[in-house]
C-alpha cells in the first residue's frame, strides 16, 4: 500500500494564528500568551456571556468572547472579567474599539491578559461581531469538514481490511502506511497482539514494549486523574510521553472499547522528537478510527477463539473424567486435538487461594491463567492441553519417555514431572498470585492414563491442604496415602479407622479434641513439650488430656505401637473423605 500524502487536519477548532493571519482579523496580540495555546471552537459576545454572574467552570472551553472597549471598564474590571473568562476556558478575548474607534490601552490589556493566562487581541474597527463570528465559524466549519474528510479516508481504509478478514497484523500494517509510523496493537496486559513498521532504514522501536508502554500509559492516565485532568469517561484519543530503551518520545494512543468493554490499546509511536503538531493531529485520527475496526476484529476472533475453546474444554472434560461414548469417537476427536492414545500423560492441578470464578474479574483471571498455562516449557512434539475447571486450572501434559519404544524410566518420569510442576507453579504465580499451589498425579497411558492422573492430582489437592504438603505436591510424594489407598476404600479399613478413633470422639466432652490433641502429640515424635507448645496447652493440661486418650482407648498413648494405629487410622480416614469426596464429584450418577 502505498503512503498517504494527503495533508491532514490540524485537530479540532482553529489556532488564533491562523485566525489572526485573516484580513478582517488582523489585530494586534497585546498579551505574550502563545496564541495556539487554545483552539479557537466559536465565538460569542461578551454582552451573552454574562461572566460576572457565572460561576467558575468550562462551559465556554474553545470561545472567543467578542468584546467592545467601553464594555471593559477600569483596569481592575478588566482584570476582574478577564480572570472570569479565562476560569470559563475561553481561548481568546477579542477586543474590539467600536465604530468610534475608542482608544485601546494595549499596555494595561496585555498586563490584565498576561496576568489571567489568556490571549487578548486588539481588533480594527471593521472587525464587530458579526463579521468577526462569521468568520471564525466558516473556519472552525472548514476545519470540522476537513477532519470528517480525512476520519472518512481512514476509516474507509481501514474498513477493506476488516472486510477481507486479513486479521490484526494487516490492521496494524495499514495503519503504519497511513501514519508512516510504527504501530502497535496491545491486549490490557500489553502483550503485543499485533505490530507494523512500514518505515524504512529508520531506528526501529523494539516489538516487546508493549508492557512498556501500557504501564506507561496507565501511570500518566493515573497522575492526571489525580490532577482532574482528564474525566472518568474519557474514551478519544491520548498523547502520553513514553521513556523508551531507543529513546524518548511520544506516542498516541487509544482504547478499543466494545459496549464499554475494554478490550485493547491501539498505540501509534511518534517517529521524531519534538513531534510535528500536524503528524500528530493526523495520528490522533488514525488511532481513533483503527480502535474502533480492532474492536470488531478482536471481538471476531474472540469468538472464534471462545468457540475453539470449548471444544477443546470439552474434550479435556472428556478425557478427564473417561466420558467417551466408545472407543471411535475417542479417536476421531483424538485425531483433530493431535491426541496420542498410545502416549504417556500426567495431570496438573492448579489451584490458588480466594479465586472466586463466579466473580467477573476473577473468571478473567483464571480464564486467562489456563491459556497462559499452555504455553509454559513449550517442547516440540509434546501435547499440552488446558482447561478451567471452576477455580482450578487443569493442564494435560505429555510425558516423553528417554528414547522412543523404550519403556519409561519411573525416576526420570517423576524428575520431570516435579521440574514442569515448578515451572507451572512460578508462571501461575506471576498470574494468580501468592497461595498457588500445583498438584500432579502419576503418568498414565492414554485416555484411561489421563482419568486416573487427574484423579490422583485431585486427591493430592485434597491432601496437600490437609497435612501441609508443598506448594508444588505429587500423588507419589504423599507416599503413605499412595500405599494405603486401596485399604481405605474397603470396609474393613474404614472399620478399622471407625474402631480406633471413635473412643477418643466420644471421650471428647468438656476437655476439647482428644483426636486432634493425639495427633499433634504423635506427629512431633512423642514430645510432650513440642506437642504442648504446638497447641498452646500448658505441659500438665497436655498429660492430663493423654491420660485421659489413654483411658479412652484402654492403651497407653505412648507406645510406639499404639502411635502407630491412630496415625494409621488417621490417615486411612483422611484419605477415605477425599475420595468419596471425588467420587461424589467424578463418579456419573448412579440411575
Amino acid at each position: 500500500m502505498a503512503q498517504d500524502t494527503q495533508e491532514a487536519p490540524t485537530g479540532p477548532g482553529v489556532t488564533l494564528d491562523a485566525l489572526l493571519a485573516e484580513p478582517l482579523l488582523h489585530g494586534r496580540l497585546v498579551t505574550t500568551v502563545m496564541p495556539d495555546a487554545r483552539p479557537v471552537l466559536w465565538s460569542l459576545p461578551l454582552s451573552e456571556v454574562d461572566a460576572g454572574n457565572a460561576a467558575a467552570g468550562s462551559d465556554l472551553l474553545g470561545v472567543a468572547v467578542h468584546a467592545g472597549v467601553a464594555a471593559l471598564g477600569d483596569a481592575s474590571a478588566t482584570r476582574d472579567l478577564l480572570d472570569r473568562l479565562a476560569s470559563r476556558g475561553v481561548a481568546a478575548v477579542l477586543v474590539w474599539p467600536g465604530r468610534q474607534h475608542d482608544e485601546l490601552d494595549d499596555a494595561a490589556l496585555g498586563r490584565a491578559g498576561d496576568a489571567a493566562h489568556l490571549p487578548v487581541v486588539a481588533l480594527g474597527p471593521d472587525a464587530d461581531f458579526q463579521r468577526a463570528s462569521q468568520l471564525i465559524a466558516a473556519k472552525v466549519l472548514f476545519q470540522s469538514a476537513h477532519v470528517l474528510e480525512y476520519s472518512v479516508k481512514v476509516h474507509r481504509a481501514m474498513g477493506e481490511v476488516f472486510a477481507h478478514g486479513s486479521g490484526l497484523a494487516a490492521m496494524a500494517t495499514t495503519m503504519s502506511h497511513l501514519s508512516r509510523s510504527p504501530v502497535f496493537i496491545l491486549d490490557l496486559s500489553g502483550e503485543t497482539l499485533a505490530h507494523a513498521d512500514t518505515r524504512v532504514d529508520s531506528p526501529r522501536v523494539p516489538v516487546d514494549v508493549g508492557a512498556t508502554i501500557v504501564n506507561q500509559l496507565i501511570a500518566q492516565r493515573r497522575r492526571e486523574r489525580e490532577q482532574n485532568q482528564v474525566g472518568p469517561d474519557e474514551t478519544h484519543s491520548r498523547v502520553a510521553e513514553l521513556d523508551l530503551e531507543c529513546g524518548l518520545t511520544h506516542a498516541v494512543a487509544a482504547m478499543v472499547t466494545v459496549a464499554d468493554e475494554p478490550y485493547g490499546i491501539v498505540v501509534v509511536v511518534e517517529p521524531t522528537w519534538p513531534m510535528d503538531e500536524h503528524d500528530l493531529a493526523q495520528h490522533q485520527i488514525i488511532v481513533e478510527q483503527g480502535a474502533t475496526l480492532v474492536g470488531s476484529e478482536m471481538l471476531r476472533q474472540r469468538s472464534v477463539q471462545e468457540a475453539q475453546e470449548r471444544a477443546r474444554d470439552d474434550f479435556v472434560d472428556a478425557l478427564l473424567h473417561a466420558r467417551f461414548a466408545d472407543q471411535h469417537e475417542l479417536a476421531a476427536r483424538a485425531r483433530h486435538y493431535r491426541f496420542d492414545p498410545a502416549a504417556r500423560f500426567a495431570v496438573f492441578v492448579v489451584t490458588a487461594g480466594g479465586l472466586e470464578p463466579d466473580r467477573r474479574p476473577d473468571g478473567r483471571r483464571a480464564a486467562n491463567a489456563a491459556r497462559a498455562a499452555g504455553r509454559v516449557a513449550p517442547v516440540e512434539g509434546v501435547l499440552t492441553l488446558t482447561t478451567q475447571i471452576g477455580s482450578m486450572v487443569v493442564v494435560v501434559r505429555q510425558v516423553l519417555s528417554r528414547r522412543s519404544g523404550t519403556a519409561p524410566d519411573p525416576l526420570a518420569e517423576r524428575q520431570a514431572l516435579q521440574a514442569y510442576g515448578a515451572q507451572l507453579h512460578r508462571a501461575m504465580h506471576q498470574r494468580l498470585g501468592d497461595h498457588v499451589r500445583v498438584a500432579y498425579g502419576g503418568a498414565g497411558v492414554g485416555a484411561q492414563g489421563v482419568a486416573r492422573s487427574y484423579r490422583e492430582a485431585r486427591t493430592a489437592v485434597a491432601l496437600g491442604v490437609k497435612v501441609g504438603a508443598a506448594a508444588v505436591c505429587g500423588y507419589d510424594s504423599l507416599r503413605v496415602f499412595a500405599a494405603i489407598e486401596e485399604v481405605a476404600t474397603t470396609a474393613a479399613g474404614r472399620s478399622f479407622a471407625e474402631e480406633v478413633l471413635e473412643p477418643l470422639r466420644k471421650a471428647d466432652g468438656q476437655t476439647g479434641n482428644l483426636e486432634g490433641i493425639v495427633i499433634a502429640y504423635i506427629e512431633e515424635s512423642g514430645n510432650l513439650n513440642a506437642a504442648a507448645r504446638r497447641l498452646q496447652l500448658h505441659r500438665n493440661t497436655m498429660l492430663y488430656k493423654l491420660d485421659r486418650a489413654s483411658r479412652a482407648l484402654q492403651m497407653d498413648v505412648r507406645t510406639a505401637e499404639t502411635q502407630f494405629m491412630i496415625w494409621l487410622a488417621h490417615r486411612i480416614e483422611t484419605l477415605g473423605e477425599v475420595q468419596r469426596a471425588l467420587d461424589r464429584e467424578l463418579l456419573p450418577p448412579s440411575a
